[in-house]
């Protein structure tokens, strides 16, 4: 499934009350609720096992940017990390506008195959007419689930006396039910957040305290 949502606005220099950090991770719900939503993705999560785990995170703020740097500076930062062509052109988007946000999310799951979840949100505001600034929060996974061990144990009878017992093993591929991806989607989508929010603490405001 791939989801992208986009807005746009028009803020004059004097209105910005939020640096582009914190553009985000404004839009986190309560502190009860993401404590709530993320204990019961922790549940989920903590009994899977992984034959892959291939995470990336990446964390970007630049302010102060010329305007007629903006393109190089974005190619820069797309070729430096590996960044899909479609973000790349997502970034751009924002030198159009004087505000503008997105965000989206990716979550293919293959049964027995390596699977791949991608969380980006992108952020850039106009503080002046030849300078903007931006944010890049960029996750993304690939993993593979271990196979659920079967065990099969059998009696075994020799002239129909119980002698003892036979297991037999065998592997099947795990899958994930839709709540269960909704967890483990949940699950690190927060921990990209947490990501970023470390790495750019002043991004956070009373909406995330005691997230991280």
């Amino acid at each position: 499934a791939v989801v992208s949502t986009q807005s746009t606005g028009m803020a004059g220099v004097g209105q910005l009350v939020t640096s582009v950090a914190s553009l985000i991770v404004e839009n986190l719900c309560s502190t009860t609720e993401t404590v709530t939503n993320l204990t019961a993705a922790e549940e989920a999560v903590r009994g899977l096992t992984f034959d892959k785990f291939e995470e990336k995170l990446v964390s970007q703020v630049m302010e102060g940017i010329n305007l007629s740097d903006f393109e190089r500076v974005v190619e820069r930062l797309a070729n430096r990390h590996s960044l899909p062509d479609d973000k790349k052109e997502e970034i751009l988007d924002g030198q159009y506008a004087e505000k503008n946000t997105l965000v989206s999310k990716e979550f293919v799951f293959n049964v027995g195959q390596t699977s791949q979840m991608v969380y980006c949100k992108l952020a850039t505001i106009k503080t002046s007419d030849v300078k903007i600034d931006l944010a890049i929060m960029y996750y993304k996974l690939d993993f593979k689930l271990s196979p659920l061990k079967i065990e099969t144990r059998s009696t075994k009878r020799k002239l129909g006396i119980k002698v003892g017992h036979r297991t037999s093993v065998h592997y099947e591929p795990r899958n994930l039910s839709q709540k269960d991806q909704d967890c483990f989607t949940n699950f690190f989508r927060y921990k990209a957040l947490k990501g970023f929010l470390l790495e750019n603490p002043s991004a956070g405001n009373q909406i995330t305290q005691g997230f991280i």
